[in-house]
Order: C-alpha cells, then sequence, then structure tokens
C-alpha cells in the first residue's frame, strides 16, 4: 500500500512522506529499488560531479524485469547514473558543483529522468571542493 498523496501545491514533498536523503557511494540504483519496495516515496542519487554529467550520454539499455533502463555513460564508458522505470517520478538527483551555468547544463540532461534536482553548492567533502 501506498502513502503517496496526491501533490497540490509545486512541491514534491508532503506530511509523513518516507525520503531516502543522498548518501555518498550508497545512493546506488540497487539501494533505491529496495528503499521504494520497503515504502520510500522519494529517492536521492549520490552526489553526482556536474563535470561528469555534462559529457554523458543519455543510453536506453532495454528492458530487465519488466522495467526500462536508462543509463548516463562518460565517453569513458563509466556509468554515472543508472535508472529505471520503477523510479519515475520519484528519483531526485543531487548534482554536485560551484558552477551555476554548469549545474544548470548538467540538470538539463537528466531532467527527462527525475522528479527533482538536489544543488549541493556547499559539500565540504575534499573530493566536492577540490575545484574550486
Amino acid at each position: 500500500m501506498s502513502r503517496r498523496k496526491e501533490m497540490t501545491t509545486n512541491s514534491i514533498y508532503h506530511d509523513g512522506m518516507v525520503v531516502l536523503a543522498p548518501m555518498v557511494r550508497v545512493g546506488t540504483l540497487p539501494t533505491r529499488l529496495l528503499a521504494l519496495e520497503m515504502g520510500a516515496d522519494l529517492v536521492y542519487s549520490p552526489e553526482l560531479i556536474d563535470y561528469k554529467l555534462v559529457q554523458c550520454e543519455r543510453v536506453e539499455s532495454g528492458i530487465r524485469d519488466g522495467d526500462s533502463i536508462v543509463q548516463y555513460v562518460m565517453p569513458d564508458g563509466e556509468i554515472v547514473l543508472r535508472t529505471n522505470s520503477t523510479e519515475k517520478g520519484r528519483l531526485v538527483v543531487q548534482i554536485g558543483s560551484n558552477d551555476p551555468i554548469r549545474a544548470l547544463e548538467a540538470a538539463k540532461v537528466v531532467e527527462t529522468d527525475v522528479v527533482a534536482i538536489d544543488l549541493n553548492m556547499g559539500c565540504p567533502k575534499s573530493f566536492s571542493i577540490a575545484g574550486g
């Protein structure tokens, strides 16, 4: 039974909802799908760095277990983000950036497969601030 309520405002949040927060190296597709199966209303990707996302190509890689799969792939073949149709309307992608123009470009890369973008411009982790 889903606790999802009809959203009557522009907010994706509602009282009583369950959200899987963004977690570095943990918020991968299997974890997000498990969270949704266990009742989460929204799930977050791990923080994805804007430099990588703007280089990605969106690749639809077929259907598995009844779900269509989409991958965001770097030119060298690295998969930066993987999602599927189960997450449609419930995935928030967190983008790490220190540049608003590049952040917007990165958001446009994934906009068709996410319900919202969470922009992180202040993460104190060394790999996030090393670029300036």
